[in-house]
């Protein structure tokens, strides 16, 4: 597999099919707008999670796949001696803005309190900044970065890794920018950077979005590792004898702006389940490590707590290294843990609860767990999220063998067998991670009454879109699955959306080549 992140030339005779109805049209849209040609333009594309929802950030494997939707940004280079950004997006509903960049090579600033679209733009921007000073710092240091006017222009729908996609285009076209046609950046550390991206508006995000951006391939689903090192492996979906393998995705039209709400959802959640951890281990006397390069799990993960158990209970165990049946051997473990530890807790802690569990004080669990990002709750819901993590964590790995043993299933096994995995991973993030919602539920539910096998939620919840293994193919259902959606869910819910926002609403794609740079 390529290291780097690839770089084509528009003459190339064989483009990408990503780009090749999309190229000519940025190319349009950036002359009329800045009336000059582009230099080159990066693009990133969305994704969608098949299993593994809300388990990056604490360190578990997740399954997705990139899809053809992407993330566009034009780029021409200004050669200015008060260099700035001008930056205009092809929705109009986001209006152009411009900022200098410091002369004295310092960060552009960054206002979390503010939910501003540009914001993600400095986000991507700052990360490269500090990937720059990292490998050449004599040149970025103290100098400003070069400017640049450029063109956004996307179709990746929310809750399908768009904030993601924003970031590691912004990233791959600030170093570009400013190494030139040097241009060069490792897959890795592309992640490894964008990865921190959106903790800058105040959004205590996992890698897996970033990953799937950066390491997509053709026809091909990743299964994504965060330990013992950051790995993505593509892999193909097994070749079935009479039906072939689709998604759809539906988005529910329903925007939850992660900044907005991440007080009450995704940061609550990060908490929950790093409280949950420390519970774990307080309760069996294990320590977790600190991992001081990531606010994730700055204090554990419930993947700290599962190596650090059989570290101590099971003949000194290695912790584990991603095998699958050693994976699935020990999540089964910890799923009855779960069940012992929280008994007759399970309606959740107050704070005076949690650190009682703790061995701390009040006070001390405030400085500790509820002070890096703001979070809003009643009681933290430990048994509920750490249930959720692990059965996540295990409905992923028997996915994956699955997939390698497919040639032991007929079609309608494995469609049935894969589509349960997925209807379990709806149901837990519905009831016990609660990210879900209820027009997600109506999706899911019209869809499986009409020829999907499995649907669930996809990206961080609380609206977004949804994804449906469907058959396809000449004696598939993706035809009448899509029909059903329309006459009885948008239809219904939303009798106004035109054809274009219709269309642009359900998604049938194949698995898409991730993060490139194309050269005018």
């Amino acid at each position: 597999m390529n290291t780097n992140v690839p770089v084509f030339s528009v003459s190339t005779k064989d483009l990408p099919r990503s780009f090749e109805r999309k190229g000519t049209k940025i190319v349009d849209a950036f002359s009329n707008t800045y009336h000059v040609k582009p230099d080159f333009i990066a693009r990133s594309p969305g994704r969608v999670n098949l299993i593994g929802e809300h388990i990056d950030y604490c360190d578990f494997s997740v399954l997705p796949l990139a899809i053809d939707v992407d993330m566009l940004c034009a780029v021409k280079i200004m050669d200015e001696k008060n260099p700035s950004i001008t930056l205009t997006n092809a929705d109009p509903r986001f209006p152009q803005r411009k900022f200098d960049l410091p002369l004295d090579g310092s960060y552009v600033a960054i206002d979390p309190s503010v939910s501003e679209w540009s914001n993600y733009f400095k986000c991507g921007l700052h990360v490269a900044h500090s990937y720059l000073k990292t490998i050449a710092p004599e040149r970025f240091n103290n100098t400003p970065l070069v400017g640049a006017q450029i063109f956004c222009q996307s179709e990746v729908p929310t809750g399908g890794g768009l904030s993601s996609a924003f970031t590691c285009a912004v990233a791959m076209a600030t170093i570009r920018a400013n190494m030139g046609k040097n241009f060069s950046i490792s897959k890795s550390d592309l992640t490894r950077i964008t990865a921190v991206a959106e903790h800058y508006v105040g959004v205590n995000n996992g890698g897996m979005d970033q990953a799937t951006s950066v390491y997509g391939e053709e026809d091909h689903a990743l299964y994504v590792e965060f330990r013992p090192e950051l790995k993505a492996t593509p892999f193909k979906f097994p070749q079935l004898k009479s039906r072939e393998i689709s998604f759809v995705i539906a988005n529910t039209l329903v925007k939850s702006n992660k900044f907005e709400s991440a007080a009450t959802n995704y940061n609550l959640r990060v908490i929950e389940v790093t409280v949950a951890a420390n519970v774990l281990a307080a309760k069996y006397g294990v320590a977790l490590p600190s991992h001081k390069d990531n606010s994730n799990s700055e204090r554990g993960s419930l993947r700290d707590f599962m190596d650090a158990y059989y570290a101590r209970y099971e003949n000194q165990a290695q912790p584990w290294n991603g095998d699958i049946e050693t994976g699935i051997e020990r999540l089964i473990k910890m799923l009855k843990l779960v069940e012992e530890s929280f008994l007759g807790k399970k309606n959740g802690f107050t704070v005076d609860a949690a650190a009682t569990a703790l061995n701390c004080s009040r006070e001390e669990f405030t400085r500790d767990y509820l002070t890096g990002f703001p979070v809003r709750f009643q009681v933290l819901k430990l048994y509920q999220r750490a249930k959720h993590v692990y059965s996540e964590s295990l409905r992923v790995l028997k996915a994956v063998k699955m997939m390698t043993s497919a040639t032991f299933y007929t079609d309608e096994d494995f469609f049935t067998e894969f589509g349960r995995l997925m209807n379990e991973s709806q149901v837990s993030c519905d009831k016990l991670y609660e990210c879900s919602c209820a027009e997600t539920n109506k999706l899911c539910s019209i869809a499986l009454a009409n020829g999907s096998f499995g649907s669930r939620l996809t990206g961080a919840g609380w609206g977004g879109c949804t994804v449906h293994l469907v058959p396809g193919g000449i004696n598939g259902n993706v035809e009448q699955v899509r029909k059903a959606l329309i006459e009885k869910f948008y239809n219904v819910r939303y009798p106004d959306l035109t054809d274009e926002e219709l269309k642009g609403a359900i998604i049938v794609s194949k698995p898409a080549l991730g993060c490139c740079l194309y050269e005018q």
